[in-house]
């Protein structure tokens, strides 16, 4: 009896998660679960993850992460996409800290995070790069103006979109 009445409450319960549009997600060390604008229920979950030991060699600052050859060969592709500024090229911007490893879309980049000196509120830069495809994705901020390198497909905007007003909450807090 006892048996027939666990079965019924596990059956009662499944039914309940299939049938009730129930988002369910593992806890990580930090994920943040934003909404895509336009698309309903969908999300972008991001996992702050720590670095596995094949690339911890990318747990450093943004300007040191420029003396990694398979780093350096692919943002030095993407900077030849546009005018940037010397402390773009360099990622010798002001770094809160070290990079971060997350993982987001099945797949883990490294974020690479600084802004002007002296003018962080005006100019902001956000690195996404794919230490597997050796790809990197960015997004820069500059009077209020956003520009795309690496040729980023439309889930990676929004996902740099997002990445730039999470790490720069304080100037980005109101803006839509």
């Amino acid at each position: 009896m006892m048996r027939k009445i666990v079965f019924a409450l596990a059956m009662a319960a499944a039914l309940v998660f299939l049938f009730a549009d129930v988002d369910l997600q593992a806890q990580s060390q930090r994920k943040s679960a934003v909404p895509k604008p336009g698309s309903g229920k969908s999300q972008i979950v991001i996992e702050y993850v720590s670095f596995p030991d094949q690339y911890k060699k990318y747990e450093v600052y943004p300007w040191e992460t420029l003396t990694l050859d398979d780093f350096q060969k692919s943002y030095g592709a993407m900077i030849q996409e546009g005018k940037f500024e010397d402390w773009v090229k360099s990622l010798s911007g002001t770094a809160v800290g070290k990079n971060r490893m997350i993982r987001v879309f099945r797949e883990q980049f490294v974020l690479i995070v600084c802004c002007k000196p002296h003018l962080c509120d005006a100019s902001q830069i956000i690195v996404l790069y794919d230490p597997v495809k050796k790809r990197v994705f960015s997004i820069l901020a500059v009077d209020g103006k956003f520009y795309w390198f690496g040729q980023p497909p439309p889930h990676m905007r929004d996902l740099l979109n997002v990445l730039l007003v999470e790490e720069f909450k304080a100037i980005y807090r109101g803006q839509s």
